[in-house]
């Protein structure tokens, strides 16, 4: 692993990849997607929110992520490794780059779309936040910005991996949804179901509570706790498309 190549493959993806503005497109379409749920929802206080507490914006916004963001990084992360693979351009790639470094600044150009994806999302609920009066929670924003990060960087690295281990875009759109399907069984299984800790669905339904009212029963350890599960989750899906490259024979 080169960390030099690895920042190569990322500015590449970032600023000259063909691929770039259309990962930053759907970017802006998930951030007006949260903008239209914020303006909106004052019609719906009552689902919402309790009696003094205001509207929770931060609570809105990550319901959105949770619901939308599984398919957005999909639509952006299934043809990462597979469009190389289906043009054969991964094998020029891979002759001047480590296989690793590869792998490492596809994902590192995903995530960091999506860690600014959740930042511009957090402002957003500043804004409405200070427009209606309400407290200023740093601690609330600062968290919602990380879980929303680590949450979506669940699904890249899912995606990624799928990609990998595909020989052209079709397989893997066809894989990566199937795959999202099946995590949506998993987790529509129930509270009693172990299957719901194999998706990436549990760990983010799971700091919700915590876009209510924070600090929580359990103060930061439990919050640690969450975010460092889904830390683990983007670390073993990374580890796995690794090893599938180093494996793959282009």
């Amino acid at each position: 692993m080169n960390f030099s190549e690895i920042q190569i493959i990322g500015e590449d993806e970032i600023f000259r990849g063909s691929k770039s503005r259309y990962v930053w497109l759907f970017g802006g379409i998930f951030i007006f997607l949260c903008f239209l749920a914020l303006h909106y929802s004052t019609s719906y206080l009552s689902f919402f929110c309790s009696n003094s507490g205001g509207i929770p914006y931060t609570l809105i916004s990550y319901l959105v992520v949770l619901s939308i963001g599984p398919f957005m990084t999909m639509i952006t992360s299934f043809d990462i490794v597979s469009n190389e693979t289906e043009t054969g351009s991964v094998r020029y790639i891979i002759s001047k780059v480590q296989r690793s470094s590869f792998i490492l600044g596809k994902f590192l150009f995903l995530f960091l779309v999506f860690i600014s994806v959740s930042f511009g999302i957090a402002l957003l609920n500043l804004i409405y936040q200070h427009s209606a009066g309400n407290a200023f929670q740093f601690e609330k924003i600062v968290l919602f910005w990380i879980s929303s990060s680590l949450y979506l960087g669940c699904f890249i690295s899912i995606f990624l991996f799928i990609s990998t281990l595909s020989a052209n875009n079709k397989i893997s759109f066809a894989m990566s949804a199937i795959f999202l399907g099946i995590l949506i069984f998993f987790i529509s299984q129930g509270d009693e179901s172990y299957l719901k800790y194999l998706t990436p669905f549990f760990y983010g339904i799971k700091n919700t509570e915590f876009m209510k009212d924070f600090p929580v029963e359990g103060g930061y350890l439990k919050v640690f706790e969450s975010l460092f599960s889904m830390f683990l989750y983007i670390l073993v899906f990374l580890s796995m498309s690794l090893v599938a490259i180093k494996r793959r024979d282009f």
